[in-house]
């Protein structure tokens, strides 16, 4: 039988040509949407450089001197930072809370890139590294439990950091003119300012703006600096009880003479509100795949179904000769995998081809190779059960029709 219906295939070849090239068109296509699918799945279980787990956040504000509410400080020994010590004691000291941190640009699901170059000598030349300022006390490390690529604790960063030592991080997308690895322990210095002169002292994983986009360049992450005002707070609380914290909260716990901390929240609510407008690409990007299945659903049903139709007094013909339902199904089944099986290797190719001329690592989304291949099987898989379900419906139908009748015209 095999024979016999590669040898009435060859024979149909136009035909069979024009659906070899359809399969091949719509393989590509579906091949593309799961693979970006895949990569925003990838990219959202990616580590994300923090813990999270059971952290609140929260901004830090000043009231101007030129405020009808602005308190005057006796002496000098009191200014916005010592306000700012008082909140944060008083915050450590809730029975909710296990560890609390100020920083400037140091919580992530933020847009921001405070960006800055670091300039060292590596084997005999200069080399560069452009990262993302995190401006993060000692505390703050704590909080956020950050450790070092080889083995560093959080607590022995938190003292690298303590000392004036600066943290930076390998990353996927590197400005580096070499591999960070190559930095740690070396001196280097900010911008074109060699008097500026800093020590490398570990390196951490890179922490990612959002749950949607991969590291962004680089992060350099620094001690506050003595005359510089933190703008962020993060406070880890004990687990589940970040709601019981944020309620537990009262004004004066929030305030302090010319300082005060506002829109605190849990890091979940600052993330869903970072992430509305990527949800709203998300959600119509996932409705375009639904259309996309559907419309390339109907093509096959709509394709498979003429050929069926032209085909009635052939099945006739079949049945007259003692073919059963279950034989003719078994064929054309069979003719529509021989035509996918045909089709196979020109989508394995269109993705070769799309491996060897576009760098993933540096696209948006950057997919793993091996990601990208695993998405093949279900390409393929899905174009079967499509063959399949267009195949079975219409001749499910031609399979009704009396023999006599479909062969009066023959």
């Amino acid at each position: 039988m095999k024979r016999k219906l590669i040898k009435q295939m060859s024979n149909e070849w136009r035909s069979n040509l024009w659906m070899t090239v359809e399969l091949v068109i719509v393989g590509a296509v579906l091949w593309v949407v799961f693979s970006l699918f895949a990569g925003l799945a990838w990219l959202h279980q990616s580590p994300k450089g923090i813990d999270f787990e059971n952290i609140c956040v929260a901004r830090i504000g000043t009231i101007p001197e030129d405020a009808s509410t602005y308190h005057p400080y006796a002496d000098s020994l009191h200014n916005e930072d010592t306000d700012l010590e008082m909140i944060m004691l008083k915050i450590k000291s809730n029975p909710f809370v296990e560890m609390a941190g100020t920083g400037s640009n140091a919580i992530p699901y933020n847009l921001n890139f405070s960006g800055n170059q670091l300039s060292t000598h590596i084997a005999d030349s200069v080399q560069y590294y452009l990262g993302n300022i995190r401006i993060m006390s000692p505390d703050l490390i704590r909080t956020f439990r950050l450790t070092g690529l080889n083995g560093e604790s959080t607590e022995s960063l938190a003292k690298l950091v303590e000392e004036g030592q600066y943290l930076i991080s390998t990353n996927e997308r590197s400005y580096s003119d070499s591999t960070p690895e190559k930095w740690v322990g070396k001196d280097a210095w900010i911008g074109s300012d060699s008097s500026r002169v800093v020590h490398i002292g570990a390196l951490i994983n890179g922490i990612r703006r959002t749950d949607y986009e991969p590291v962004f360049g680089g992060v350099i992450v620094r001690d506050i600096p003595s005359d510089w005002m933190p703008q962020d707070v993060a406070i880890r609380v004990k687990p589940g009880m970040q709601q019981q914290f944020i309620e537990s909260l009262k004004g004066d716990d929030m305030e302090f003479g010319n300082v005060f901390i506002y829109n605190l929240m849990t890091i979940e609510q600052r993330r869903d509100a970072a992430h509305h407008d990527v949800s709203i690409i998300v959600r119509n990007l996932t409705a375009c795949a639904l259309f996309v299945m559907i419309a390339v659903f109907l093509g096959f049903l709509g394709s498979f179904w003429y050929r069926t139709q032209q085909r009635v007094p052939e099945l006739a013909l079949r049945k007259v000769n003692g073919s059963t339902n279950a034989d003719l199904f078994r064929r054309f089944i069979s003719e529509g995998l021989l035509l996918l099986a045909v089709s196979a290797p020109f989508i394995i190719g269109i993705i070769a081809l799309v491996l060897t001329q576009f760098d993933l690592e540096d696209a948006w989304i950057p997919i793993p190779a091996w990601l990208v291949w695993s998405m093949l099987p279900l390409t393929l898989l899905v174009l079967a059960m499509m063959i399949c379900c267009g195949i079975w419906l219409p001749a499910r139908k031609a399979m009704k029709i009396n023999p006599a009748e479909a062969l009066k015209d023959q």
